[in-house]
This record gives C-alpha cells, sequence and structure tokens, in this order.
C-alpha cells in the first residue's frame, strides 16, 4: 500500500500566507524538495531502520544522511553569509513536519544537527567562516559532518532547561578555568546525535554551585583527547538517531570556542529553546499527520478495511483527528512567526547586521578581522544589539507561545497515533507496524525539548501570569557601545576610530535571517 502526502497547498495548511504570496512560494519549495527527499530516501527505508536500530543501537545509517545533504537538509540553517540558505523557525518547522510525517527518527538526525548549530548563531561572526564553513565544505566534499547539542545530565534533564529550575538542579558537569581556555569534566546524557556527531555545542557551569549564573556554552571537538561515547541509549521510539551519554574527561576548549560570552549560557539557552520549541512542535504535528495520512490509504484500499469509511463513527474520528493536526499546525506556525517577526525581527533587519553580512568572506577571513570578530568587545557588540532590538518580555511571550505548540502537539501526536492503532485494529498488515513505530516516536516528543509540564510552566508563567524571565545576557560590560570597525576598515583589516554602531552579523542566524 503506497502511502502518499496529502496534496495540499500551504496556503491552505496556513491560512496567513494568503497575504504573503513571497513567502509561500519559498516556503512551498522548499517543502517540495523535503518531500521529494522524503519520498525517495525516508519512507522506504523507514522500518528497516528502527529494525536494525532496534537490534543494534550504535548502527547508523550514513548513507541516509549524504542523500538528506544533496536535499539541502544539513544547510538550511546555515545564514547565507556563510554559504547556507539563512533559514529561519518557520522553514525549519515546515522541513521538520514534511520529514516526521515519513520517520520522525531519520528527521531527528537533522533536527539534532540544526538544534547544534543554532548556539553558533548566536556566538559572533567569526563562526560563519570556522566550524560552518566547515560543515559546509564536507557536505560539498561529499562527507557530510553532523553537529549536536548537549544539555541533559543524568541527574539534570529539565532542570537545565528553566533559569530557576537550573539554581536547586543537581549539576554534576563542570567547566575549569586553565590557561588559554576551559576544561570541561562530567557527563551528558541522552544527547542526539552524541555518537555520530563531529562538533557538539555543550552546556556547562564554571561554578556548579552558581550554574544559573555561570553556565557556559562552548563548541567541541569530538576528537579532543578526553572526550568518550559512554554508551547509546536502546530507544523505544524515534531510533533511527542515536541518543548517547557523552563522557568529559578534563577536555581541553580554547578560548575562541567559547559560543557567546562566560556566563552567558542560561540566555542563550532561552533564545535557543523559543527558536527550537516550534519545529519540536512541528516534530509532533508531522507524527500525527503521517499517522493520518496511512489510515487514510488503508480504510480508501485495504478489502480488510471495506465499509469503514461509511461508518459514521469513523467519520467521527477521521475529523477530529484533522482538526486536532490543523490546529497543533497552526499553533507552531503561531509561534515561529512570532520569533521571527516579532521577538526577534528587528535583529534581522538591524543595518549593523545587514553591513556584515554584506563583507565578502574573504575580508572576514582576514586573521585581524577574525580576531575582532572572536573578540570580548565584539560578543559584548552582539548583546547590545539584542538589548537594543527586543526585549524579556518579547522573548518571554515567544517562548510561552513556542512551549505551548511542543506540549499541545506532542498531545496530538499521542491521541492521534492512539485512534488510528485504535480503528486499524490487530489484524492490519503493514499499515499496523507502520503506526505503531510512530505512536513509539511520538512519546518521546513529551518528554525532550523540555517535558510537558515545564512547558506548561512557561505558558503559565508567560501567558496566564504575565511574568517575563530573564532571556537577555547582562549587559555587564563598560564598553558594549564602543566603536566597531566599519566597512571600509574591514576591508583594510585595521579598526576605525569613528562612532559606528555595533557591527554584529550572527545573531540574524537564530531567527534564520537573510542578509
Amino acid at each position: 500500500m503506497r502511502v502518499a502526502a496529502l496534496e495540499r497547498p500551504l496556503r491552505e495548511e496556513f491560512p496567513r500566507l494568503l497575504r504573503d504570496g513571497e513567502r509561500a512560494c519559498e516556503l512551498e519549495a522548499l517543502r517540495a524538495r523535503t518531500r521529494r527527499f522524503a519520498d525517495e530516501h525516508v519512507r522506504p527505508r523507514a522500518l528497516e531502520i528502527d529494525r536494525r536500530t532496534g537490534e543494534d543501537p550504535g548502527w547508523f545509517d550514513w548513507e541516509l544522511v549524504r542523500a538528506g545533504a544533496e536535499h539541502g537538509m544539513l544547510r538550511f540553517l546555515i545564514p547565507a553569509p556563510a554559504g547556507g540558505e539563512g533559514g529561519s523557525p518557520i522553514h525549519c518547522s515546515v522541513v521538520m513536519e514534511e520529514l516526521c510525517a515519513a520517520c520522525p527518527g531519520i528527521a531527528l538526525i537533522f533536527g539534532a544537527h540544526a538544534l547544534g548549530v543554532s548556539p553558533l548563531l548566536l556566538g559572533g561572526a567569526s563562526h560563519w567562516d570556522g566550524v560552518l564553513a566547515e560543515l559546509l565544505d564536507s557536505e560539498r566534499a561529499g562527507s557530510p559532518m553532523l553537529m549536536a547539542c548537549a544539555i541533559t545530565e543524568p541527574e539534570a534533564g529539565t532542570d537545565v532547561e528553566d533559569p530557576d529550575l537550573l539554581r536547586r538542579g543537581r549539576i554534576t558537569s563542570h567547566a575549569r578555568r586553565v590557561p588559554g581556555g576551559f576544561r570541561l569534566s562530567g557527563t551528558k546524557r541522552f544527547i542526539s546525535n552524541g555518537s555520530v556527531a563531529r562538533w557538539i555545542t555543550v552546556l556547562m557551569p564554571t561554578e556548579p554551585r552558581r550554574a544559573a549564573e555561570t553556565l557556559t556554552c562552548f563548541l567541541l571537538d569530538t576528537r579532543s583527547e578526553g572526550f568518550s561515547v559512554s554508551r547509546v541509549e536502546h530507544k523505544m521510539g524515534q531510533r533511527a538517531c542515536p541518543a548517547a551519554e557523552l563522557r568529559f574527561d578534563e577536555v581541553f576548549v580554547p578560548d575562541e570556542l567559547i559560543v557567546g560570552r562566560e556566563g552567558d549560557g542560561a540566555a542563550e539557552t532561552m533564545i535557543v529553546l523559543a527558536s527550537s520549541r516550534p519545529p519540536v512542535g512541528a516534530i509532533a504535528t508531522g507524527i500525527a499527520r503521517g499517522a493520518y495520512e496511512r489510515l487514510l490509504a488503508w480504510l480508501s484500499e485495504d478489502p480488510a478495511a471495506r465499509g469503514l469509511l461509511e461508518r459514521q463513527h469513523v467519520q467521527l474520528v477521521l475529523a477530529s483527528m484533522e482538526e486536532e493536526i490543523h490546529l497543533s499546525r497552526q499553533a507552531y506556525m503561531d509561534a515561529a512567526t512570532e520569533l521571527d517577526s516579532g521577538a526577534l525581527g528587528r535583529v534581522r533587519s538591524d543595518p549593523s547586521v545587514r553591513a556584515l553580512g554584506h563583507v565578502p568572506a574573504s575580508i572576514r577571513r582576514r586573521a585581524r578581522v577574525r580576531r575582532w570578530l572572536a573578540s570580548e568587545r565584539a560578543r559584548d557588540a552582539t548583546v547590545a544589539l539584542l538589548h537594543r532590538t527586543t526585549s524579556e518580555r518579547a522573548l518571554t511571550r515567544s517562548l510561552a507561545l513556542s512551549s505551548l505548540a511542543k506540549a499541545r502537539g506532542a498531545d496530538v501526536a499521542m491521541r492521534v497515533t492512539g485512534a488510528a492503532l485504535e480503528l486499524v485494529g490487530l489484524r492490519a498488515g503493514p499499515v499496523r507496524a507502520e503506526l505503531e513505530k510512530l505512536w513509539r516516536d511520538a512519546k518521546l516528543t513529551q518528554i525532550y525539548e523540555g517535558t510537558n509540564q515545564l512547558n506548561r510552566i512557561e505558558v503559565y508563567r508567560g501567558l496566564c501570569h504575565g511574568e517575563t524571565v530573564n532571556c537577555l545576557p547582562p549587559l555587564h560590560r563598560a564598553h558594549v557601545n564602543a566603536d566597531v570597525p566599519r566597512h571600509a576598515d574591514l576591508e583594510a583589516g585595521t579598526n576605525g576610530n569613528a562612532p559606528q554602531r555595533p557591527v554584529v552579523g550572527t545573531v540574524v542566524g537564530a531567527v534564520g535571517g537573510r542578509v
């Protein structure tokens, strides 16, 4: 039985796009490209990959990753000045729903990669021509590299994803200052892509007793001495993407690979979560849609289901599924739009951001320019730009809407997959196996990116109670408004003396700006 995606234009799924024809065409092209990859490579192999990884959690399908790279699944979030496509949470969400309708586990490989990239988009333009350029070069060479993001610890999972819980959480990892950088020690657990990633963004405090105030993001080379993979988990769902336990034994990370500023990790995490939870809502929506599509195909084509579509009870179940999927889709698009056009929209359009995006890579790669882009002054300028273009209240609202979309989508995925299984019964043949897999896959969406309970606490704080969460790094540097190089000075590789607005480019990547 062939399961085809429902052929509906995005304007029907997102009526708001009726007013934005240009964006609708752009997203439609992206979805069509993603659907080709899903139809050609993902759907035909989903059950076999799930079986193989169920038997051997360490097995990984690199051929599938190479196919995904050829279809642009690894570069759409990387900023355009670095050679990527400059995608936003909206683009990421559309991709994730389409892939997850085919196989959530395979989709998570690319979603976890995007999550690993996300902190770098807040960390300074030096990453454009550093790790991000290396990722793109490896893709062009036919040997794509993957990224991961390591936050969860053995005794602190959801705790690490909320500043208040972080202050009370049992954080056991830590980073120790040494000449030229830091030594990282501890364990991270349940890290998606952790065993296959070439680079990992790692969140660790420099003082575990003051984790919320000292949490720092580090960019780790997995070839570093002292890094190891302790084990790969035997998962119930989304098996195609490995979840690993990572061990850090005095792993050295140089100062230039600190992402952002020391101690800004908690605020950076809030912004990253506000950006990543809409795509997780899309993951769950895609799972529900995948179950719905398979159920419709079975009801329409399988002789064992003859006559069921004429029953009013079945019609009501299908209508309820359509309703829940549609509303879940609107929730994640609301959250992504709020972030992209609201909370961080002014960052993308800031003249200084756009100016840096027009600086040729050949100039950005000059030693003196790269030193400045990686300097403390440049990092301070990035924080100053955030304070100038957004507010903690706006980010809190975005985080709440993103959390709402994630929690709502996860519950919808569980309800729809469960209802589909009830309708097909125990003797439905191959479709039963696919629906059982989707049900197992759906459960994980209620747990990762913060449990649904935590996400609903964020909804209460940001929407019900009107609280404001600390989502911005503090302006604690005296020279944040100091002069910065002009475009002409960057070409000369020297610092200018004329006052300028801060030239900061990477924050735009976190919201998908095209510069």
